[in-house]
């Protein structure tokens, strides 16, 4: 199943391709082995990184809360036991809101998995209520840490840095796609979350339509100060705020 931006109607020319395997059994060392080249060489070969989940029907019906580890490829390297990554609520609910199934015959059309898909044992209420916890909990922790880094790395005078496109990326609309989870229950892409936020926050929409634009390349000349960045971080700010009451 596909999952992540490209069944999110968000997949830029960078972006990376997700998956997330059905499989019967837990690969052993030989499937490991296998598919650790599949996704060591996908960058080289296709021109993205292929990263891709393997769990069992079992484990999708039981859920990410019940699974201690999977083997997952995060950033094109196979991590047998991984904790993290793609293993949460997130992603169940993104394949039963958006996911799309990949046939294994070459000439099968692809289909949308819907919450009431032969094969898909996940129920989309209980998916939807740990999306909306971890969402929550990843704005708490990673993102409230991420900003402080961030104000560490670009904007301490001792530690002058350039400000990348991808800063002001990821802390623009990162969270703000976090926060859309929260209020909506559904996953959104990152534009989305940005044309959302836009929305709730019309403050921050000329900031963010820049943003916006810059990812989808129709500014590709567009380069970042200070300002633009205070301006990320206020957002996340708010968004991690907002995220975290009840």
């Amino acid at each position: 199943m596909v999952v992540g931006s490209a069944s999110l109607g968000d997949w830029q020319a960078n972006s990376d391709i997700d998956l997330v395997c059905m499989v019967e059994s837990e690969l052993d060392s030989r499937a490991r082995e296998a598919v650790s080249a599949l996704h060591g060489n996908s960058k080289d070969e296709y021109g993205h990184t292929i990263d891709a989940m393997y769990v069992t029907k079992d484990g999708l019906a039981k859920g990410p809360d019940h699974i201690p580890s999977v083997v997952a490829s995060v950033a094109g390297i196979l991590q047998p036991e991984s904790t993290d990554g793609p293993l949460n609520w997130a992603t169940w609910l993104n394949i039963v809101q958006s996911g799309v199934r990949v046939p294994l015959t070459e000439d099968a059309a692809l289909t949308a998995v819907g919450s009431a898909s032969d094969g898909i044992p996940i129920e989309e209420a209980a998916a939807r209520d740990g999306a909306i916890r971890f969402s929550r909990a990843n704005l708490d922790q990673y993102w409230r840490n991420r900003i402080g880094l961030s104000e560490q790395i670009y904007l301490l005078p001792e530690t002058p840095h350039p400000v990348s496109d991808f800063e002001i990326e990821w802390m623009s609309l990162g969270p703000a796609r976090l926060l859309a989870t929260v209020l909506t229950g559904r996953i959104v892409s990152k534009s989305e979350g940005g044309e959302l936020a836009a929305d709730r926050f019309p403050e921050f929409r000329p900031h963010l339509t820049a943003v916006l634009d810059s990812r989808r390349g129709s500014d590709a000349t567009r380069t970042w100060d200070r300002g633009d960045l205070e301006r990320s971080l206020d957002l996340a700010r708010i968004c991690v705020r907002l995220g975290a009451e009840d």
